[in-house]
């Protein structure tokens, strides 16, 4: 007797056939994943050709200088500069509380001091004084001329810098007690208000009232201190490298075109 077809295979349970085109998805899927770990692996050891810009902290009063010099850095180095402009003591603050940065140009080296970390540039890298700068009288252009009782006039609109930063000392110093009625945080800050007519006088640096039309001498002043004396420190190697185009005469140049005088005529700051 033949045995039973049925008894000697058993069915197995239902058979399924791959779907038409599985094989080549799951190829095209591989292919995907293979594609994206090599972007990845490129982007990863690949040369940067477009290097971090050097993040570089600026008394507000520099601002206009420094974007030239950076230019001119730029120029030379291919490397971007970002300025970060502020009053001195913000931004020592700054750099106090861990904010990135490859140096500062400080209006006042005493805030320099004590500044570069175990972090900071190899080698011996000096706080050093950059350029000099004074106070001005300065009154919108299209306003009266003035003269120094008008300092003291209570009818007429006066701004200043604060006392906490480096301009507003300054003003202490040379002016003493003066019937301020708006103090600023920085030069820029008063020059501000002056160019927009919010003020009848301000407190600003020569180096201000030539940079900007809209301002003029309040009455004819020759230099007198107390000065301000920029002075600037690196903070990494990359910071070393600008502070020592600053030495440079192309930077030099660029001082004395925006008024500053004295650039780096003593070096080395201590204390």
């Amino acid at each position: 007797m033949r045995p039973d077809p049925s008894e000697a295979h058993p069915p197995t349970g239902p058979r399924f056939r791959a779907r038409p085109g599985a094989r080549s998805e799951q190829l095209v899927l591989l292919l995907c994943i293979a594609t994206v770990g090599m972007v990845l692996w490129l982007t990863a050891f690949a040369p940067d050709d477009d290097p971090q810009p050097l993040r570089v902290l600026v008394a507000s009063s520099l601002v206009d200088v420094v974007d030239d010099l950076a230019d001119a850095w730029t120029a030379g180095t291919d490397t971007r500069i970002e300025v970060v402009a502020g009053g001195s003591n913000h931004l020592a603050a700054q750099v106090r509380d861990g904010a990135p940065a490859d140096a500062f140009l400080s209006a006042d080296a005493a805030l320099l001091t004590g500044l570069a970390g175990p972090d900071g540039p190899s080698g011996a890298n000096p706080i050093r004084e950059l350029a000099h700068n004074h106070l001005v009288v300065a009154r919108p252009a299209d306003g009266p001329t003035r003269d120094p009782a008008d300092l003291h006039d209570r009818s007429l609109v006066l701004v200043a810098c604060a006392p906490e930063v480096p301009c507003g000392g300054a003003t202490t110093a040379r002016f003493g007690d003066l019937p301020v009625d708006s103090y600023e945080a920085s030069a820029r800050a008063v020059v501000t208000r002056l160019t927009l007519d919010e003020a009848d006088l301000g407190v600003v640096y020569a180096t201000d009232v030539a940079g900007h039309a809209g301002l003029v001498p309040a009455w004819p002043q020759e230099p007198t201190c107390p000065c301000v004396t920029y002075a600037v420190l690196p903070l990494t190697d990359d910071g070393a490298r600008f502070v020592a185009f600053l030495a440079s005469d192309r930077s030099r140049g660029l001082f004395t075109e925006h008024g500053f005088t004295g650039h780096g005529s003593s070096g080395e700051v201590t204390g």
